[in-house]
């Protein structure tokens, strides 16, 4: 699904140069889970940037469903955002004077859909995520958990080939953290999208899942689930 090949990633902070990633081999594939894990300053955020088109390498190669992202121009890299990436970020990013049934609307009425038509679809998303019930309260009336779950209808709405999750359980306690990192999984599943989490918890990774460990902008060994290309 997306490849990357000697991928790094430099910035230039003042007189000095940031290496935030370092000749990056990585594969992900439909259909599985993957944790990206390391201190901070790792690259991970940077990873996922690039992974979700809202950045480009400094020298190497990604490849989205066998497209190289470096020969797109900005418009058609922004396209595969809009229409084949899901984002879950730690902070909800919800309107707050909207309904969660209405934040759910938003990209498919900014894609054109009809104001019907996107409001059935955003309640065939939230009764995914067990919040049919809760499609008329706005996000004050929501608790973190409900939050973040509204947050994952929206990414789901557009039924993306691909889901990046940045932190996704940093505001939640560990029992509904570890629920909706669940869920995520299960979507994922159902919809065999790729789906790229970051993350400092190990404890919310399974066996199956596949983990990326990183530090210093390079992929380090990370034991029994790491999973690196031969």
């Amino acid at each position: 699904m997306i490849s990357l090949t000697q991928v790094t990633k430099t910035y230039q902070r003042g007189p000095d140069i940031v290496h935030a990633l370092r000749n990056l081999d990585l594969d992900f594939q439909r259909g599985e889970c993957a944790f990206i894990m390391g201190p901070s300053g790792s690259g991970k955020s940077t990873l996922l940037h690039l992974l979700g088109c809202l950045d480009t390498p400094t020298t190497g190669s990604i490849f989205f469903d066998g497209t190289e992202l470096a020969r797109l121009t900005s418009n058609e890299r922004a396209e595969i955002r809009r229409t084949r990436v899901g984002f879950v970020f730690q902070r909800f990013n919800q309107i707050p004077n909207l309904s969660a049934q209405e934040n759910v609307e938003l990209p498919l009425l900014l894609a054109g859909v009809s104001r019907r038509q996107a409001a059935r679809t955003a309640l065939g998303a939230l009764e995914r995520v067990a919040l049919g019930q809760r499609a008329s309260h706005r996000p004050s009336e929501l608790s973190g958990g409900e939050l973040q779950r509204v947050t994952i209808a929206r990414a789901l709405i557009n039924d993306p080939d691909v889901v990046l999750a940045d932190e996704p359980t940093g505001s939640l306690d560990v029992e509904t953290g570890s629920t909706v990192i669940s869920l995520i999984r299960r979507l994922a599943t159902e919809t065999e999208a790729c789906v790229v989490v970051v993350t400092h918890d190990h404890d919310l990774s399974t066996p199956e899942d596949v983990l990326v460990h990183m530090r210093d902008g390079r992929r380090v060994d990370g034991g029994t689930h790491h999973r690196e290309r031969n």
